[in-house]
């Protein structure tokens, strides 16, 4: 069945660093497909997640809204996930970019990161089935094709989704995440709300002629570091531009794998994920500049709500 379901999101207007106070707007359909989740909004920090309300009263120190779960499923025994890096000639990135980032995706599993997400669960029977700390890495594809305009639509990145996931023999469904990795300088837009001026990313599925297809967009950081880099001086454990893209893939990958179906999974009564609740707050640095080391290399990612804690955890 086509279907589409708009999201409310936390959108605001920025100029520079300076964020005028966070509205609720709603996306823009573009396909009778497409389910587009959160946005995660540019520069915006956890106080438009955390903060969204309180448990109790609204007084002083009142406890943050919990996640509660929708009925639907999660990425219950962990992810698969890869990376399509759509790079045309002359897209000038990091020397490490690319390995780094597929170096994380396949880190993340067995993390305490990933871990915050095992409290979760879906309901099966009666029975609660918990996510299981587990992610590998799938494999990754440069596309070198050129863009067919300057500024991309969501329509654009579904198609390349499909095309390499044809080319590659990759199979889609839930537990599969495809990132699409765009270079320096490409605008992409979710009907009239656009990268680098609203949001650094976004996660969202759509039905294929044979499945669930689970995808990030995930425009290249290092255009907009002011409003989409790690929101620190540094260091940085592995340049900024690349610690950025890692930071936000992680947000995206947490959110696919607690609420893979919008509203399905795991969401605060504003809507939030797990990410958007704790977007650009990270946990205490070590002289390199990460705050969480996953398989032996560091990283600077941002937290994510724990209900156990009621509050951001790595």
């Amino acid at each position: 069945m086509r279907r589409f379901v708009v999201v409310p999101v936390v959108l605001a207007t920025t100029l520079g660093l300076g964020l005028a106070a966070p509205v609720h707007g709603a996306l823009a359909q573009t396909s009778a497909a497409t389910r587009v989740h959160e946005l995660f909004s540019r520069g915006v920090s956890n106080t438009a997640g955390i903060g969204a309300g309180c448990l109790g009263t609204a007084s002083p120190g009142c406890l943050p809204v919990p996640l509660q779960y929708g009925g639907g499923a999660v990425e219950q025994s962990g992810s698969t996930n890869f990376a399509i890096y759509w790079l045309p000639p002359g897209s000038a990135v990091a020397s490490n970019y690319q390995s780094t980032l597929n170096q994380f995706l396949g880190d993340v599993g067995g993390s305490t990161l990933y871990g915050v997400a095992s409290q979760y669960y879906q309901t099966v029977g009666g029975a609660n089935q918990n996510i299981v700390n587990a992610a590998t890495f799938g494999g990754s594809f440069v596309d070198t094709t050129p863009y067919p305009s300057a500024t991309l639509q969501d329509s654009d990145i579904q198609a390349e989704v499909d095309k390499v996931v044809k080319t590659q023999g990759w199979a889609t469904g839930i537990g599969r995440e495809f990132f699409v990795f765009l270079g320096p300088g490409e605008n992409e837009c979710m009907g009239s709300t656009c990268s680098f001026s609203t949001y650094c990313a976004y996660h969202g599925d759509y039905t294929n002629a044979t499945s669930q297809v689970l995808y990030a967009v995930m425009p290249y950081a290092g255009s907009d570091l002011s409003g989409c880099g790690i929101q620190n001086s540094g260091p940085y454990p592995n340049g900024a531009a690349t610690d950025a893209e890692i930071s936000i893939a992680s947000h995206e990958l947490m959110e696919t794998v607690t609420d893979p179906n919008p509203g399905g999974g795991w969401t605060d009564v504003s809507g939030a994920e797990i990410g958007d609740k704790c977007a650009y707050t990270y946990g205490q640095t070590s002289s390199t500049g990460a705050d969480v080391t996953m398989n032996g290399h560091p990283y600077i990612v941002q937290e994510e709500f724990s209900n156990a804690s009621l509050g951001c955890a790595i």
